[in-house]
């Protein structure tokens, strides 16, 4: 690892190769809001007969963990709805 003398950077990679690729995502905090619906949309998307979990989550730009706290969180929805 080598350390960018201006402003303290480290950059991975091999010597003397530059950063090939950066990407900003602009907005307040850089974070997508979906809305209950969206979620619940996306994870039973990610249920369908032969779709990964990945799959979905590349498709949307989210992380397959973010799919199962979906999961996770109609379980709980469900849970207390049947008590």
């Amino acid at each position: 690892m080598e350390v960018d003398g201006k402003m303290g950077v480290q950059l991975g990679g091999s010597m003397g190769v530059g950063v090939s690729r950066l990407e900003v995502i602009e907005g307040p905090s850089g974070r997508r809001r979906r809305t209950k619906a969206e979620r619940a949309r996306i994870a039973a998307e990610s249920m369908m007969p032969g779709v990964t979990v990945t799959a979905v989550a590349r498709k949307h730009g989210t992380t397959r963990w973010q799919i199962y706290e979906s999961y996770a969180q109609k379980l709980v929805t469900l849970d207390q709805a049947a008590a």
